[in-house]
């Protein structure tokens, strides 16, 4: 099939980077698919809090102007051979140091727990262009296998590493954030029994390639079904883990 033809997610899966790839897949599917029609060239897109730009080399394949942003200076080192095409900026995500309306779409991925969000999501409004898009993944505060998840790391003698202490997880009755400074917002919600794979780093970062992968995507697409099912009462929505807020300025 022409490169052209492929959709931007089926690029990200073929990379098999990232957190856990077989539990972010159905993450990426919806924000991928959100952004992908304001794509191509002439355009230009913003991965905000981009660690290495995985995601960022796949928003360039499609001939935009990509921009990997990200606070760590040796997580930009790193990817600039291993991903090499996107544009790279150290910078605070608070401060974004681009025009305003210069964005045609922008990408977050587990990003604005580790700032204000608020103050994040105004600097992301700020740089979009009318009619731009966006779509962010946040990790909600409310399922209970991930706060036991931080608990443990907050109990453990193990600190959190620079720029990776949480200041506050989105709750579900927060996304109204959202809704003040764009509009056309939706959001989907992922994953409420699918946090229990974080009580075991094997489980939680299945390969996804080799003799083992039919299992372990078998055993990730059936949690993801009972999610499914699970979200589709309202009141579950709160204990969901995932979060992604899709919209246009």
């Amino acid at each position: 099939m022409d490169e052209s033809q492929r959709s931007l997610f089926d690029r990200w899966r073929e990379l098999r980077e990232g957190f856990s790839p077989l539990y972010s897949e159905p993450l990426l599917a919806a924000a991928l698919g959100h952004l992908e029609p304001v794509l191509g060239k002439g355009r230009t897109a913003l991965d905000l809090g981009c660690g290495a730009g995985h995601v960022a080399r796949v928003l360039a394949s499609t001939g935009a102007r990509a921009v990997a942003l990200d606070v760590r200076e040796a997580a930009l080192r790193d990817g600039l051979n291993r991903y090499p095409g996107p544009a790279r900026v150290a910078a605070d995500q608070a401060r974004i140091p681009l025009r305003t309306g210069s964005i045609d779409a922008l990408f977050s991925f587990s990003s604005l727990q580790y700032s204000d969000h608020a103050t994040v999501l105004a600097e992301c409004a700020r740089v979009l262009r009318p009619g731009g898009r966006f779509a962010i993944v946040e990790n909600l505060a409310g399922n209970p296998f991930a706060r036991l998840a931080r608990w443990r790391q907050a109990a453990s003698a193990t600190p959190f590493p620079p720029h990776f202490e949480p200041r506050h997880h989105l709750e579900w009755r927060e996304r109204a954030l959202y809704e003040r400074p764009f509009r056309d917002v939706r959001f989907e919600v992922f994953h409420v029994l699918t946090p229990m794979l974080l009580a075991n780093a094997s489980l939680c970062s299945a390969p996804v390639s080799g003799s083992g992968e039919r299992g372990w995507r078998a055993l990730y697409a059936g949690l993801h079904r009972i999610d499914r099912f699970l979200l589709r009462w309202p009141g579950a929505r709160a204990a969901a883990w995932n979060l992604v807020a899709m919209g246009s300025r």
